[in-house]
């Protein structure tokens, strides 16, 4: 690694400004790029001086989380010698999503909940693929997932702690790995803690909107009868505000009456009414930064775990599971 911005400047007797923006034109002619702890290294343009073509690959319905990575990923490749493009599909056989698989010198991938077919995960492990926001490295794929379902217990522990004995979950959320592995994650603490788990389980089609269906199915399962049931635990942050408006439309309370909670709030914990109590905000830079280095340099095996996460779950306690 080389001298950072601050330790050039005072070696060659400039200001840090010169130094940074003498650093910026290096970086965008490819002769400087930053390696995974962001120090400067040597790097890193492709053969003839070109930039390395990355993408970014998401399904193709509106997202906030895709937004939020898919900003995380442009930030960083500003600093980098590449282009990100975005491209859209609607599953896995779109021949157009082989070709840019193929074309990409490296690739962030998105899922779609549908199940992935066996020859499209081995051609990817045969690229420089990194599957964001979800957990596939049981098929040999890097990922990286900043809300695990290993997390769904402390969500779960934060509940009992407040006194919650009967717990039920909500999905409406397509089954893809990450839901799956939500729910059995609250099935197997309930087990764990001698609860009977109390489902309410109605995915929608992958494309169809888990939202309005979590309100409608939330609001006939309180109008079927008797709610045995003071907390609730939504698989998603989607689902969790949808519950919330359902809970009050029937007259009950949340944060009052009955506690909610999610492990990813999609960014809006804070700003709904109760606020939504959720796994802490976790940065994913560092871990861009780390699978964005492997990408641009084609003789890098990759190093460590094939799973990238955060090491512990932070909640952030809030109003509707009555913070004050």
């Amino acid at each position: 690694p080389l001298p950072s911005g601050r330790e050039l400047a005072v070696e060659l007797g400039v200001s840090y400004v010169t130094a940074r923006k003498a650093i910026g034109a290096l970086q965008a002619q490819g002769l400087l790029t930053r390696g995974g702890n962001g120090r400067l290294v040597l790097g890193g343009r492709r053969a003839g001086g070109q930039l390395a073509q990355l993408a970014f690959i998401a399904p193709n319905f509106p997202s906030l989380e895709v937004m939020r990575w898919r900003l995380a990923i442009d930030r960083l490749a500003d600093e980098h010698p590449c282009a990100v493009k975005n491209h859209f599909f609607r599953h896995w056989h779109d021949p157009a999503l082989i070709d840019i698989i193929e074309r990409s010198d490296g690739a962030f991938l998105y899922p779609t909940a549908e199940e992935v077919p066996a020859a499209f995960a081995a051609r990817l492990r045969a690229r420089r693929i990194v599957i964001i926001d979800q957990d596939w490295s049981a098929l040999g794929v890097p990922s990286i997932c900043c809300f695990p379902a290993a997390f769904v217990r402390t969500l779960l522990d934060h509940c009992r702690a407040r006194g919650h004995r009967r717990i039920a979950v909500l999905n409406t959320q397509p089954h893809d790995y990450a839901i799956q592995a939500r729910l059995a994650a609250y099935q197997g603490w309930a087990v764990d803690h001698g609860m009977v788990p109390h489902l309410i389980d109605a995915p929608v089609m992958v494309g169809e909107d888990p939202a309005v269906h979590a309100q409608t199915v939330l609001a006939a399962a309180l109008r079927g009868g008797a709610r045995d049931w003071s907390a609730l635990f939504c698989t998603t942050g989607t689902v969790a505000l949808a519950a919330m408006r359902a809970l009050h439309l029937a007259g009950i309370a949340p944060g009052r009456d009955v506690a909610v909670c999610t492990l990813n709030d999609d960014g809006l914990g804070e700003l709904v009414i109760p606020s939504l109590t959720a796994q802490a905000p976790v940065d994913p830079t560092h871990y861009l930064r780390q699978t964005l280095t492997w990408m641009l340099d084609p003789q890098q095996a990759w190093q460590g775990a094939v799973l990238i996460q955060p090491e512990r779950c932070e909640v952030a306690v809030r109003e509707s599971t009555g913070a004050e």
